[in-house]
């Protein structure tokens, strides 16, 4: 059973939240952002319909959509997010049911797309007119040349991010030949750290400040496909930092955590990270001492916690207790029994 999804728009239904954000129309493109998110008790077919009402006032001349089956349109239950710079457009899809698309005739196409997987596995069907499927599981990404209209089912619980650019930007680097690896290279971090930070400003970006934003997707969608990408590009700093803070959050009780280990993995020197984080308003080092000092604040007043402060010291490598003493009062203006007084007396 097939359904084209219409252009009527059905918003604000019972479960469902719909957010658009003023975008930029010039000469050289446009930025813009539209999100469509359903809780437990939304009603998929509105919630997708909004979100198709969306994609096509911002790039749907661009980059049509396929064709959704009705079975997984009227069930849908999740949240999408979309926006657009320049060319290039960007969709962030998180759903606890599946999703299938349908090919209805042949549709030509010139577009790059880049797939980058988070949860679930998204399955491409025969994108590269070879006679075999694409396979796009959490960690790991897909790139290819789309010339006919894309088809794809995946699993209930997904989560996705889909890059589509103009098809000149990367043809020649994967026409013919699609790209697939893991989404843990140092260049997929950095594209993806760079991607966060487009998604929260391209509201306010400028044209001149879209067109930066775009050409830095596009190198460094470049270095995922090349793995490399060039850490002397001022363009690329604050991506840098990002993906160094993104990596250093998921490792605050790591012994060995330090500029040196993450600049290791990033694959770029300790001075160029030091570089990344000079205009910021904190180093490196000193981010990773007031999330872990975060983090042990609330360990310490989290409901029921017997965490003593020797413990919390040792498990956030500080040197000893009373050094840990001292870095929490300079931070939260109390010692850590205080500032958990204070919580439960708040509370």
């Amino acid at each position: 059973m097939r359904h084209r999804m219409g252009f009527r728009r059905h918003l604000h239904r019972r479960g469902e939240r719909m957010s658009s954000r003023p975008r930029f129309r010039g000469p050289g493109g446009k930025t813009g952002s539209f999100t469509v998110d359903a809780d437990s008790t939304g009603i998929g077919r509105g919630t997708f319909e909004a979100f198709i009402d969306g994609w096509n006032d911002l790039v749907g001349d661009l980059y049509p959509l396929p064709e959704f089956s009705a079975s997984t349109v009227d069930g849908w239950q999740g949240s999408m997010r979309f926006v657009t710079v320049q060319n290039t457009a960007i969709t962030e899809l998180w759903a606890s049911s599946p999703v299938n698309t349908q090919a209805v005739g042949t549709h030509e196409a010139d577009q790059i797309r880049l797939y980058v997987g988070m949860r679930g596995t998204l399955t491409l069907r025969n994108p590269h007119g070879q006679g075999g499927d694409a396979y796009v599981s959490a960690g790991t990404y897909f790139v290819h040349h789309a010339v006919t209209e894309n088809h794809y089912h995946t699993t209930p619980e997904i989560g996705t991010t889909l890059y589509i650019f103009p098809g000149d930007a990367l043809r020649s680097l994967v026409a013919g030949k699609p790209r697939a690896g893991r989404a843990t290279s140092p260049a997929a971090q950095i594209l993806v750290a760079h991607t966060r930070m487009v998604q929260r400003t391209v509201s306010g970006l400028s044209p001149a400040g879209a067109q930066a934003s775009s050409n830095a997707l596009l190198e460094l969608a470049k270095g995922l496909v090349l793995d490399h990408f060039d850490d002397r590009e001022p363009t690329f700093t604050p991506a840098l930092a990002q993906a160094a803070k993104n990596l250093a959050d998921t490792r605050l009780i790591d012994a060995d955590l330090s500029p040196a280990t993450i600049a290791a993995h990033l694959h770029v020197s300790v001075r160029t990270l030091q570089r990344a984080f000079a205009s910021l308003d904190e180093s490196f080092s000193a981010y990773i001492r007031r999330r872990r000092l975060e983090e042990a604040a609330a360990a310490l007043t989290a409901p029921g916690s017997r965490l003593g402060v020797s413990e919390a010291a040792a498990r956030w490598h500080f040197t000893d207790s009373s050094h840990f003493i001292r870095a929490f009062k300079k931070q939260y203006q109390a010692t850590p029994a205080q500032f958990a007084r204070r919580h439960l007396a708040a509370s």
